[in-house]
């Protein structure tokens, strides 16, 4: 497997693995994981974690198609991704630190921001989930871009269906001198259906 991939995949693992466990372990510490979060207020904690979860999941799938993702991505981009799916784990595992020593070090939660919290010495400081918001977003291009990847072999798969039940009663020369009158409606249809698909793949 090409390595990039391979630490790819094995980076969403630790994401999800990390991911899992946070809403539970905020919650007995104290954090209102409907809190809003963003810069706009776009998430809340809860909708941030299931936003972390999607995108591994999305990841995952795409990365499955491994042909078609090395050919719709450079190095650099698979590099890009990679970096930020470390820093999107890094935040995950250092917010797990902290929750994990969270009542022995004595530290509250600050009321006034969510992901919020003071030290002893009253010092207010972040989760480092807070900072996932920005890897996650850095994330979504290329998310979008990769879901063409999966859509067009649900295209070509199709039409490969569509072209194979046109073919069992007309062979493709056949078809390309015969009258469409001589076509079933169905059959029509299915080959008017088919060429667009095909056009759109390509």
């Amino acid at each position: 497997m090409i390595k990039s991939i391979a630490s790819i995949n094995s980076l969403l693992v630790d994401i999800k693995t990390a991911n899992n466990p946070l809403s539970v372990k905020l919650q007995q510490c104290g954090f209102d994981t409907n809190g809003n979060i963003g810069a706009e207020s776009e998430y809340t904690v809860q909708t941030l974690l299931q936003s972390i979860d999607a995108l591994a999941i999305q990841f995952l799938t795409i990365t499955a198609s491994r042909t078609q993702f090395i050919q719709r991505t450079s190095y650099a981009e698979r590099k890009q991704v990679e970096e930020h799916l470390k820093k999107l784990f890094m935040c995950l595992r250092n917010t797990q630190d902290i929750l994990e020593t969270f009542k022995q070090n004595h530290l509250c939660i600050y009321q006034h921001s969510s992901l919020s919290y003071t030290t002893e010495d009253g010092t207010v400081k972040t989760l480092p989930l807070a900072q996932a918001l920005d890897h996650l977003d850095m994330l979504k291009p290329f998310s979008r871009m990769l879901e063409l990847v999966t859509a067009q072999e649900r295209i070509h798969a199709l039409s490969a269906v569509l072209e194979t039940l046109l073919n069992k009663e007309y062979s493709s020369t056949s078809l390309a001198h015969e009258d469409d009158h001589e076509l079933t409606e169905e059959q029509h249809n299915a080959l008017e259906l088919s060429n667009y698909l095909i056009k759109q793949a390509l």
